[in-house]
């Protein structure tokens, strides 16, 4: 080495730094999809307006509609949720009752009527029970009512 060289004084805190940037960087690599390869499909003629096939049970007119979402109705998630949680779920609901010590919440559809109970627990408001009727006040399976509502507020727009 001659006299004009500089050696760089060994930094653990930047050889750290370094290898953080390194994983990192081999994380983020890491989390990309790989690209499907491409192929090339043979056009497929479009189907014409026709009763579906016998025994196949696809209906032509259905066939190209995206599947239903998803829609988890358990009631049991609905359980210790917080005010501002349940409005998130479920929005605004259009009753709150007031019977100490209970807030009951009332969401309503053409078809039932989801009542959802909060009460003081730990010093915090949340769901303790749920309940739900048809037009008739007959009780119901809650997880119905719910999955009616759900749906209603997914196919609402956004804003």
């Amino acid at each position: 080495m001659t006299s004009t060289q500089r050696v760089k004084p060994f930094h653990p805190a930047r050889q750290c730094a370094r290898g953080w940037a390194l994983a990192l960087l081999l994380a983020l690599g890491a989390c990309q999809a790989p690209k499907p390869f491409a192929t090339e499909t043979a056009a497929v003629p479009p189907v014409p307006d026709a009763p579906a096939a016998a025994g196949t049970g696809t209906d032509p007119a259905t066939a190209a509609l995206p599947p239903e979402p998803f829609i988890d109705d358990d009631p049991q998630r609905l359980m210790g949720l917080a005010p501002a949680a349940l409005s998130t779920v479920l929005g605004e609901p259009e009753l709150i009752r007031r019977e100490a010590p209970a807030e009951i919440w009332q969401y309503r559809n053409d078809n039932c009527v989801l009542d959802v109970f909060l009460y003081e627990t730990a010093g915090r408001r949340e769901v303790t029970y749920v309940e739900a009727r048809d037009g008739t006040a007959q009780k119901i399976e809650a997880r119905t009512c719910l999955n009616e509502l759900l749906r209603a507020r997914l196919s609402q727009p956004l804003g």
